[in-house]
């Protein structure tokens, strides 16, 4: 039923964890696509220890992390791709908890669950009705609690298909593109249960202070984007980095994104604003 696809790359202290915690599942309906983009430590060799025939490791080439997943769903055979990074942990009732809600929402396509960080810090969630429920307004309630995260997201490879992959032109925010192309064409339905583990001490973590030109915020056209909760979205996610380069004194990549969007943002919710919701960008 579920193809869980992991990109790998130089994750050789988490990769068995984090294979392990699928395997765990309650729900045992799963194919397991590993894609090995070039790494260069014993990651690969980690993953082929493992005995369960339901593994496959795929090389290739190093290309980035959307090459990889992309890859992944390529090779998929199940027509759910359930996404999972080579360093994060699922809880057993994962794959059981996103079953029940394509149970009670039979007719959508996108389903998420709820993430905690290892370190156990908070995270804002809106209030909520029933403990499964179908997101309205997605931009809107996406400022302020983070609805999406790669490792609690599944999606029906249809629609992949209709709206593309992940950009392998972004090395960083490339998810957080991706989630917004699903949510303007599908409705989003998630679970309150926390099913899943962000690992904030996970070797080869990328830096969230390392924004480089390949980042989502250095190639965002806010011109183009005609829905307004949309682009106060995405204006959002660009006022968030903006304050991360002042608290960490990074003036050059501060003055350049400013350069880029300073029609739209603005400085005051840039240095008043509560610590922000997104990550990567």
């Amino acid at each position: 039923m579920f193809s869980v696809v992991i990109p790998l790359y130089n994750k050789e202290l988490s990769i068995r964890n984090t294979i392990q915690s699928v395997l765990d599942q309650t729900c045992q309906d799963f194919e397991i696509v590993v894609v090995n983009d070039g790494s260069t430590d014993n990651s690969a060799a980690v993953v082929e220890a493992i005995e369960d025939d339901r593994i496959r490791l795929i090389h290739q080439k190093n290309q980035g992390v959307s090459a990889a997943r992309n890859r992944g769903i390529e090779e998929a055979r199940c027509e759910w791709i359930a996404f999972l990074d080579g360093d994060d942990l699922w809880q057993p009732n994962h794959l059981e908890e996103v079953s029940e809600a394509m149970e009670l929402y039979p007719n959508e396509k996108i389903y998420v669950t709820s993430f905690e960080y290892s370190d156990k810090r908070k995270i804002f969630r809106h209030s909520r009705a029933s403990k499964i429920f179908r997101i309205n307004g997605y931009f809107l309630e996406a400022m302020d609690e983070p609805l999406m995260w790669t490792s609690i997201v599944v999606v029906h490879k249809s629609c992949i298909e209709k709206v593309g992959g992940f950009d392998k032109q972004l090395d960083r925010g490339e998810d957080l593109e991706f989630w917004a192309r699903l949510a303007k064409s599908y409705p989003i339905v998630k679970s309150a249960v926390y099913t899943s583990i962000y690992r904030v001490d996970a070797e080869n973590r990328s830096d969230s202070r390392v924004v480089g030109k390949n980042s989502l915020v250095f190639n965002l056209d806010l011109n183009s984007i005609n829905d307004g909760f949309e682009r106060r979205y995405f204006i959002h996610i660009i006022e968030h980095k903006l304050k991360g380069f002042a608290v960490t004194f990074n003036v050059r990549g501060f003055l350049k994104l400013y350069r880029m969007h300073y029609r739209y943002v603005s400085l005051y919710r840039v240095f008043t604003r509560r610590k922000g919701k997104a990550k990567g960008a």
